[in-house]
């Protein structure tokens, strides 16, 4: 293999030193970075000045590109996340994309409130601030392996809903018309699921769940609160500080995430995102 290895965190996370990745990159080599995202969790690899549709063109090479168009919204395949306006300027503190970049920096995990879930999510930088705008990682394997048998047991079962409008309502975005809303209805998930690919069992935690089975709303917000909690904790948490041309991919079934703060009305901030669809999903759907 191509690729040398330097991990990151003791359960999780993954650096990777290799050739750039370009159209003509062997296979077997774009194979083994998503081996290594699947196994870890998150990978980083560097120094990798892709354009918008050189990162599609990876990412499809890995799997299914999601499409926004097939879950009805008329965006790119390749989305930027920024603070920067077509005009150059730096967008106000109501844009929508402000608002957005505000909800990220909830723990979250990307598409769990559509049908069908995003797998793997990449996140190429382009331009950044000098300071702030990591990227924290939390692995919900490690997280549920630290539950005790009992509360394994009585969390096995539960289903969760998830909602952007909750996840976004909880940082002040609430102004959604009744034809938003009727566009993005909850979605029903399992708390607990074993990995498709590793058959590791992972927490599937967010801050879009907005109700569990069994639980007064009172009560799953106290429970979400604590799971997020334990799962956070210091150990279990890689904290990427960004360097342009880093690429970054995740496993969305085996961890979560969140933005962390920068100075979004002094400093440009721009990475570019695409996702792989799960396609057991879409097919069932």
């Amino acid at each position: 293999m191509a690729w040398t290895e330097r991990r990151l965190n003791s359960h999780f996370a993954v650096e990777l030193t290799g050739p750039k990745l370009s159209l003509d990159l062997p296979q077997r080599e774009r194979d083994a970075v998503y081996e290594a995202v699947i196994r870890e969790g998150v990978v980083v690899v560097r120094n990798q000045d892709l354009t918008d549709d050189e990162l599609e063109t990876f990412a499809a090479s890995l799997g299914r590109v999601l499409s926004y168009g097939e879950i009805g919204n008329n965006l790119p395949n390749v989305l930027p996340i920024t603070n920067v306006g077509r005009d150059g300027k730096l967008l106000s503190a109501d844009d929508d994309l402000m608002r957005a970049s505000v909800a990220n920096m909830l723990w979250h995990i990307d598409s769990t409130y559509t049908k069908p879930r995003a797998t793997v999510s990449m996140l190429l930088a382009k331009v950044l601030p000098p300071t702030g705008g990591n990227t924290e990682f939390c692995d919900l394997r490690h997280a549920w392996e630290n539950l005790s048998p009992q509360e394994q047991a009585s969390f096995r079962g539960m289903t969760a809903s998830h909602s952007i409008i909750h996840s976004r309502t909880l940082t002040g975005y609430d102004d959604w018309t009744d034809e938003i809303r009727a566009k993005l209805p909850s979605i029903d998930r399992p708390l607990v699921r074993e990995h498709e690919e590793t058959g590791r069992t992972a927490l599937l935690i967010a801050s879009h769940i907005e109700s569990l089975t069994g639980l007064s709303t009172q009560e799953t917000v106290a429970l979400v609160k604590d799971l997020t909690a334990r799962a956070t904790t210091p150990d279990n948490v890689y904290s990427h500080a960004w360097q342009p041309g880093d690429l970054l991919l995740w496993d969305n079934r085996c961890v979560m995430h969140r933005a962390t703060p920068y100075e979004m009305d002094k400093y440009p901030r721009d990475v570019r995102t695409a996702r792989l669809v799960d396609v057991a999903e879409m097919a069932a759907a």
